[in-house]
C-alpha cells in the first residue's frame, strides 16, 4: 500500500468519525419533533405502519441523554444494534491506522440471513397490537 492508499483511509475513517460526532451533537442539542430539522419517516407517511427504523432518532435523543430506557422503548432494534456499529466502525479505524487490510473475515451467510430475520420480525411484530409493540 502507498502513502497516498494510506492518507486517503485515514481521511475517510476520520471524516466518518466527524460526521457520526455532528450528527450526535445535533440530535442532542435538537429534540426531534420539537425543534431542528428532522425528516419524516416515508414509510409510515406512505402506509400509516412503522418501520425497523421509525423512533431511532427520537431513541438517540434520549440515549445521549443518559435515558436509556426511553430510548429502547422508541426503538429496541437501534438500541440492541448500535453498540455492534460501534464497535465494528472501531475495529475498522483500529485496522485503518495500523496499516492492516480492513475487510478481515467475510461475514458468514448465516449471520446476514439472522439478522434479516430478526430485522423482519421485528418489523412485522412493531405494527401489531400485542406488549411490548402497543403504543
Amino acid at each position: 500500500m502507498n502513502l497516498d492508499e494510506i492518507v486517503n483511509r485515514r481521511l475517510t475513517v476520520g471524516l466518518i468519525w466527524l460526521t457520526v460526532g455532528a450528527a450526535a451533537a445535533y440530535v442532542f442539542i435538537f429534540e426531534p419533533g420539537k425543534s431542528g430539522f428532522f425528516l419524516d419517516c416515508p414509510f409510515r407517511g406512505l402506509t400509516g405502519f412503522n418501520c425497523p427504523g421509525c423512533g431511532t432518532t427520537r431513541g438517540l435523543h434520549l440515549l445521549l441523554h443518559g435515558d436509556f430506557v426511553g430510548a429502547f422503548q422508541f426503538n429496541p432494534f437501534m438500541f440492541l444494534l448500535l453498540p455492534v456499529l460501534l464497535y465494528a466502525l472501531a475495529r475498522h479505524t483500529n485496522a485503518v491506522f495500523r496499516n492492516q487490510p480492513s475487510n478481515g473475515k467475510q461475514l458468514n451467510p448465516a449471520f446476514i440471513w439472522m439478522f434479516f430475520v430478526v430485522m423482519m420480525s421485528f418489523w412485522i411484530f412493531r405494527n401489531t397490537p400485542f406488549y411490548p409493540f402497543v403504543s
